[in-house]
């Protein structure tokens, strides 16, 4: 009889708590405004494309874990050199707070790895890329009713594109001498409601 009962509460508590977690996919898409620390490199405009599904666990925090393709790099300030590139396939676990009930304004927040897809490295430089970058990244976010949503990031890497701060390379690993990332997003994304 007592197990009976402690079944029954566990089942009826775990049906409470699932059904306040909201669960939508979408896709997020926009422009990406990106250079490199260190270099003297000018910014380079691009995109980037994903899709995520939001878990929504209380009013005021949802998760996100995303899939993202993004394009980035920076231009050559000399004329005749092709502007560097890099394309990255990223997994981000994004972490949504909303500090207000009544609007969508939110604030975001999360980690990044980024495995490397491609790059234009042999035609501007002779080293090879690391093959993979981890970001931080944090921004603001606005959730309209109807699904639409705008978003704006700033995702600053913590892995040398050389690898020189995960490699025992010769090069110095002081923080003025490394080449990261540094990528600021602004674009739209969109929740479908199953």
């Amino acid at each position: 009889m007592k197990k009976s009962f402690i079944t029954l509460v566990l089942i009826l508590l775990s049906t409470v708590t699932f059904s306040q977690i909201k669960i939508k996919p979408g896709v997020r898409a926009g422009a990406n405004f990106s250079n490199l620390t260190n270099t003297n490199l000018d910014d380079k405009t691009d995109f980037y494309i994903g899709a995520f599904v939001k878990i929504k666990f209380v009013n005021f925090y949802a998760l996100q874990p995303e899939i993202n393709y993004s394009r980035q790099g920076g231009k050559s300030i000399i004329s005749g050199f092709d502007d560097f590139e890099t394309q990255y396939l990223g997994v981000a676990l994004t972490n949504k707070f909303y500090p207000f009930k009544a609007i969508g304004l939110h604030a975001i927040v999360g980690p990044s790895i980024n495995i490397k897809v491609g790059d234009n490295i042999e035609n501007n430089f002779d080293e090879n890329l690391e093959g993979f970058d981890f970001l931080i990244f944090g921004g603001l976010g606005y959730d309209l009713p109807f699904g639409l949503g705008i978003e704006a990031r700033y995702n600053i890497g913590l892995v040398d594109i050389y690898g020189s701060n995960v490699n025992n390379t010769n090069r110095n690993n002081n923080v003025d001498n490394l080449i990261l990332n540094k990528v600021f997003q602004i674009g739209a994304t969109y929740k479908f409601d199953f």
